[in-house]
């Protein structure tokens, strides 16, 4: 497909696409872009590297990643990409995945104060052999640090700030801000995501 340029402070929304026990979910991202970019390119095969790389591996072959879509959800002009995944796509780990309803809990956190500050994202598929009494084990956790590293590394912009360059935020439904991602940490106790028990939805 043609380039897709991002627009100078626009605000973008990612959706990871998994399938999972029969359901689909998602998890959402969001991103400002300082100058333009490509949204394919320099955006959704980033993230789906990040995720093929790092984090897919160590599901469950219970999971498969369909790919990733992106819209503007700030601006003027309409915009969306799509990229799709048809091999190398389904988690490298043989045991049956948790319940849908478990998930990894990463946390976000921005510079700005209070809870609109904060996000986060859960991450599904977890193998049933990498947990213990309900707490991720530590070579599940160690593939989710490389993950948000590799995610870090390519969209948490540094001083002084690069151009053109993705900022991974945190959307705030308070103020209905973005707010850029400083750091990130993941929990190793599993929680749990109603949204994602079958016949509910994401």
């Amino acid at each position: 497909m043609p380039p897709v340029p991002s627009i100078n402070g626009v605000s973008y929304q990612l959706r990871l696409k998994w399938r999972l026990h029969g359901q689909q979910c998602f998890n959402v991202l969001n991103f400002t872009s300082q100058g333009s970019q490509d949204l394919v390119n320099d955006l959704l095969l980033p993230v789906l590297n990040c995720v093929t790389t790092h984090l897919l591996p160590v599901l469950s072959s219970d999971v498969t990643l369909d790919g990733a879509d992106v819209r503007n959800v700030t601006g003027s002009v309409a915009q969306e990409a799509e990229h799709v995944l048809t091999s190398g796509n389904v988690g490298g780990t043989s045991d049956n995945s948790l319940p849908s309803t478990c998930s990894a809990v990463v946390s976000f956190r921005t510079a700005h104060p209070g809870r609109t500050g904060k996000g986060g994202m859960r991450l599904l598929g977890i193998p049933e052999g990498n947990q213990a009494n309900s707490v991720i084990d530590g070579f599940f956790l160690a593939a989710a640090v490389a993950f948000l590293a590799c995610m870090a590394t390519a969209f948490i912009n540094g001083d002084p700030p690069a151009t053109p360059f993705f900022d991974w935020c945190v959307r705030s439904k308070k103020d209905n801000a973005f707010y850029p991602i400083q750091n990130t940490v993941v929990r190793q106790v599993i929680g749990s995501q109603r949204s994602r028990k079958l016949g509910i939805g994401i």
